[in-house]
């Protein structure tokens, strides 16, 4: 079973009643489970709770009657009580514990001890003897100090989180009722599990799901019964209305023996039923006429339409030949006017170039000769300025000689300042016969000085003459180096414009050839426009008489295309009406 016929069964109303009836049994049964559970849980809480606190009370007044016969001088307090001891748990075992007295009912895990203020184990099934005073449960509440407490207060309930006795993993609520002994200071207690009181409630649960089940399953069979009982029908009318709608009228009537709003609607069903029957064979029956008559006026109308539509077809040819060479020649004459306008606007366009050639021509001579000019200054220049680097050039050689001569003539002067030194020295040898030698060698050694140091001048001139030279001399080669750049440059421009001035005198006589045939072509198509304006005319008076009467074999036409359309429409009609009646089967 797939997806869509559960979502189909799912629609049904068959489906719908019973979901709607197990709802209502269901949700009231379950509702009424739980509030009974809980009422029963809740009532045997409270009678675990009494149980407890009569337990407590009972041992309180065992206390008082013991204490009685202990005041008395019947019995020692030990002896007393140890029987309260043994009444609410029983004799002490051999390794200090005592048995739970099952006797007293406090539950499957419930018992009775006896501490005293101090938080010490008076009477205990397992620690006896112990003082538990810090003892804490899971939650780390110290439940032994809130039992003295509640003790001391008149007595209540505690309840703490205590390890499960058969499994220390699971804990469970455990609740404690104390009160404090007035005559020996015991604080009694009588303590159980909270699970133990709720294990009748359990049961009265599990009664409860079993009866809940059992109503359940009857419950779904009536009300399988009853839904099948009112869906069936309605089914039934549900797959014959199917077989109407596919045409099928051939079914009999749907037999229903309820006589409630299924009847009813079967009964209708079937009614209904038999006057489509009626209706079909009424329609049918009209529609073979209209049939009939409708193939004979569609014959006859479309015999009348052949021929008109012969007519407008061969005037609508006609009309449109004319029409067509009527718009051609005034096309042509359109376009002839165009193109003369253009002929005579590219003559002169074309005259105007020629005119601008010709100064461009003039222009490109003009500096085809400048450009000469100063080719011919620029080789001048370079030749000048050649001429200056090789006269600086032999400046530099004679500056250098100078130079040497200077030199030359710094040693003399050296030599002879060195000589006239000599001299004087000898002189003074001499004495009074070389004081006459001495003056001369004297003056021969200042005049060695002076020309030593006009020397050293002549030497920086000489310096700074060669620096200047040689400054100079680069400055010219620089120049002379820009200069053979921009001769080289201005040949190239002369060159490139010899080929323009070249191309300019070819695109002249191109130019001029191209308006000599502008001309002439604009003086034939003057004569050639007024021709076809002529033919234009007359095929336009063309058109308009074949216009006229295609018009007039169109209206007819029309009108017989009117007559054929109406005629197909109501064959048409006529074969849908009896489509219709065949759908249905009778």
């Amino acid at each position: 079973m797939n997806f869509k016929n559960i979502i189909k069964r799912m629609s049904s109303i068959k489906f719908k009643l019973i979901s709607i009836s197990i709802l209502l049994l269901v949700i009231p049964l379950i509702v009424l489970g739980i509030a009974s559970y809980e009422r029963s849980a809740s009532s045997l809480d409270e009678i675990g709770e009494q149980n407890l606190k009569n337990s407590v009370e009972m041992t309180l007044e065992m206390i008082r009657v013991l204490n009685e016969s202990v005041e008395k001088g019947d019995l020692s307090l030990i002896e007393a009580q140890e029987k309260v001891k043994k009444a609410i748990l029983g004799d002490v075992n051999p390794d200090g514990t005592r048995p739970i007295n099952k006797n007293i009912g406090l539950g499957e895990h419930g018992y009775m001890y006896v501490l005293d203020s101090e938080g010490l184990e008076l009477a205990h099934p397992t620690a006896e003897g112990e003082n538990l005073w810090d003892s804490e449960d899971s939650n780390g509440v110290k439940f032994v100090q809130e039992i003295i407490k509640m003790g001391n207060d008149g007595g209540g309930f505690v309840y703490y989180e205590w390890p499960h006795p058969t499994n220390n993993k699971v804990i469970e609520t455990k609740v404690s009722y104390s009160e404090t002994d007035p005559y020996w200071g015991w604080v009694v207690n009588a303590s159980t599990f909270m699970m133990d009181f709720n294990q009748p409630a359990n049961e009265i649960l599990q009664m409860i799901s079993i009866v809940i089940g059992i109503t359940l399953i009857v419950g779904i069979l009536i009300i399988w019964l009853f839904a099948n009982s009112i869906a069936k029908p309605i089914k039934k009318v549900s797959e014959h209305m199917n077989h109407l709608a596919h045409g099928d009228l051939t079914q009999g009537h749907i037999q229903v023996k309820s006589k409630d709003e299924t009847g009813q609607l079967a009964d209708a069903m079937n009614k209904m039923q038999s006057s489509i029957i009626n209706a079909m064979k009424s329609i049918s029956s009209s529609s073979e006429t209209l049939s009939s008559h409708s193939e004979e006026l569609t014959q006859s109308a479309n015999e009348m339409k052949a021929g008109t539509e012969q007519i407008a077809t061969t005037m609508q040819e006609l009309a449109f030949g004319t029409e067509s060479q009527a718009n051609s020649t005034g096309e042509l004459s359109s376009i002839m006017d165009s193109f003369v306008s253009r002929v005579i606007e590219a003559n002169e366009n074309g005259e105007k170039i020629q005119h601008s050639t010709s100064e461009v021509l003039q222009m490109t001579n003009k500096g085809k000769h400048l450009m000469e000019s100063s080719n011919k200054q620029m080789e001048r220049v370079n030749e000048i300025i050649r001429e200056s680097v090789q006269q600086f050039q032999g400046f530099e050689e004679r500056t250098k000689e100078i130079a040497n001569l200077v030199t030359v003539i710094r040693d003399i002067a050296g030599q002879t300042n060195l000589l006239a030194l000599n001299a004087s020295i000898e002189a003074a040898r001499a004495g009074e016969h070389g004081k006459g030698f001495a003056v001369v060698a004297d003056e021969v050694r200042k005049l060695a000085e002076q020309v030593n140091d006009s020397v050293t001048d002549i030497t920086a001139i000489v310096n700074n003459t060669q620096e200047e030279f040689i400054e100079v001399k680069s400055f010219l080669q620089s120049g002379y180096n820009e200069v053979e750049e921009g001769a080289g440059q201005i040949k190239s421009t002369g060159e490139a414009i010899n080929n323009i001035n070249v191309l300019v005198l070819e695109m002249v006589e191109n130019v001029q050839t191209i308006s000599n045939n502008l001309s002439e072509i604009a003086a034939n198509s003057q004569e050639m426009n007024g021709s076809i304006e002529e033919i234009a005319a007359i095929s336009e008076e063309s058109a308009a008489g074949v216009e006229q009467t295609a018009a007039t074999a169109e209206e007819a036409s029309s009108s017989m295309e009117e007559v054929a359309e109406s005629a197909e429409q109501l064959a048409k009609l006529a074969e849908d009406l009896n489509g219709v009646v065949q759908h249905f089967k009778l």
